[in-house]
């Protein structure tokens, strides 16, 4: 018998070996941390610094190499967004191209494979991070928005048109997959807790409950300040500059009465928007209907918006991201809280042939990340709480039963135990840090003397001078990427047709 114990004893603690090197290694340092670096690096204007984290992250051969783990689409959301801010637009389509497969490897895989399994098993024993990074519903949005905008710094102006087709459909597949998703995860919880009865039934908190424990200051904090910034989302996953950009390609495409209805969507959004209401008028205009009363007084633009126009999108500040904070349960669990930025630049104002163009929110990336947190936020608690329990379970049952026989190897599964829990107690938070805070627009006709004034201005202020190409650029979209006064970035994408 005394063996048998001892045999079952060597066992657990092999499966400890096991699953701490199975599971991934942001199941150990989290992965808002892991990027610390590279980030400062590229908030400071250290673009150089932040390519070589890049390329060592997504290199097979290194031995960081996030290639082929559950956090590659992360790596490749991150290396899409930042070429495309250096102007290096081909390889921000080859590793958004690369993200995208990856995404449809996940979502549609039919045969679920030993890997997936494990990764299961993993995320009770571990932690979500045992889970491959799938993107979020604004990762996958934003994706589709950048990689549009990046054929068209290719000079590929027919694949830029193909790519804001698939915006209108986009938006709806991510609202189907999402449910469906969030169904499967509420299935597969029930499922753990049915297994896991006695760990269960620790698991049902809600997230006042856990805030009206005294231990959970810093949950409470940060779950207040997400409240605040989760109303300025805008429901069921919508990003409005997908929609705006459908929109700009269906008037270009003469399509007035589809991008009727996409600008009816953009108001419907954002009823307050001034810029919102002028482009629904003047399609409703363009399209022979009807002028709402309570749009009555607005004026439609006094220009073509489908042709010799420049409009000008700004990318301002940092996205929000998650870091790692403590729950109480009474246990300590590691958990993902939401860290915001207070961004270099607020406004975006454009100078040319003597009128001034102010921009006006598109899209507030923070609100959109906040929401569908929230959303998911019951099954995160209850998955984080479930996790930590069995593992807790785990540690004092077969510390117990080793000890009847062995005081020496129950201690020595204890303390090994006790390292093991504390090395995966990790928050999950993986995310696209490389994204601004909010997206704003304002559009012009071309200027006669094809130059722009860009003024930012906020707690910092930046002023781009800037000509737009005499040849190939009847229109253009003018992205100004600024995610801090020390990296500010500036591109000129033509549109040669009209």
């Amino acid at each position: 018998m005394l063996n048998k114990i001892k045999n079952i004893g060597s066992k657990l603690l092999v499966l400890l070996a096991f699953m701490l090197g199975f599971c991934g290694c942001s199941s150990i340092t989290d992965a808002h941390s892991s990027k610390a670096d590279m980030m400062n690096s590229f908030m400071s204007g250290d673009n150089e610094a932040v390519k070589e984290e890049l390329l060592e992250q997504l290199d097979e051969e290194s031995s960081f190499s996030a290639v082929n783990t559950g956090d590659e689409i992360m790596w490749r959301l991150e290396a899409g967004s930042f070429y495309f801010h250096i102007g290096e637009y081909q390889k921000s389509i080859e590793h958004f191209t690369a993200a995208e497969k990856l995404i449809e490897a996940y979502d549609y895989r039919a045969v679920v494979s030993a890997r997936d399994a494990g990764a299961e098993i993993g995320s009770a024993l571990v932690n979500l991070n045992a889970l491959p990074y799938r993107g979020l519903c604004r990762d996958r949005m934003a994706l589709e928005i950048y990689k549009s905008l990046a054929y068209l710094g290719c000079g590929r102006e027919d694949a830029f048109r193909a790519q804001l087709k698939r915006l209108r459909g986009a938006q709806k597949k991510v609202q189907d997959d999402y449910r469906d998703f969030f169904e499967n995860e509420n299935k597969e919880l029930k499922a753990a807790q049915q297994k896991n009865p006695g760990a269960a039934a620790k698991s049902h908190w809600t997230p006042d409950q856990l805030a009206g424990n005294a231990q959970n200051t810093q949950f409470t904090r940060n779950l207040e300040e997400m409240r605040k910034v989760g109303h300025r989302g805008y429901g069921n996953f919508l990003n409005p500059a997908a929609t705006y950009l459908s929109g700009i390609g269906l008037l270009r495409d003469g399509h007035y009465d589809n991008a009727r209805i996409e600008f009816k969507r953009l108001y419907q959004a954002m009823p307050n928007n001034p810029m919102a209401q002028r482009y629904y008028v003047t399609s409703l205009n363009l399209t022979n209907r009807d002028v709402p009363s309570e749009l009555a007084e607005v004026q439609p633009f006094d220009f073509p918006l489908d042709r010799d126009c420049v409009y000008v999108v700004s990318a301002l500040g940092r996205s929000a991201a998650f870091k790692e904070i403590e729950i109480y349960f009474p246990v300590m669990a590691a958990w993902a809280g939401c860290e915001f930025y207070t961004p270099d630049f607020q406004n975006c104002t454009v100078k040319a042939d003597g009128r001034n163009f102010v921009s006006w929110p598109l899209a507030d990336m923070d609100g959109i990340i906040v929401q569908e947190f929230e959303e998911r936020l019951p099954a995160m608690i209850t998955r984080t709480i479930l996790s930590t329990a069995i593992k807790e379970g785990i540690r004092y049952a077969g510390t117990a039963v080793i000890a009847q026989h062995d005081e020496g190897l129950a201690l020595l599964f204890f303390l090994l135990s006790t390292t093991y829990n504390a090395a995966t107690n990790t928050a999950d938070t993986r995310s696209w840090e490389m994204l601004p805070q909010e997206f704003k627009v304002t559009q012009l006709p071309m200027p006669q003397e094809r130059k722009l004034e860009i003024e930012l201005s906020g707690s910092k202020n930046c002023r781009i001078q800037l000509d737009l190409p005499a040849e190939n650029c009847r229109s253009a979209i003018v992205f100004v990427s600024a995610p801090s006064k020390d990296n500010v970035a500036c591109h000129v994408l033509p549109i040669a047709s009209k």
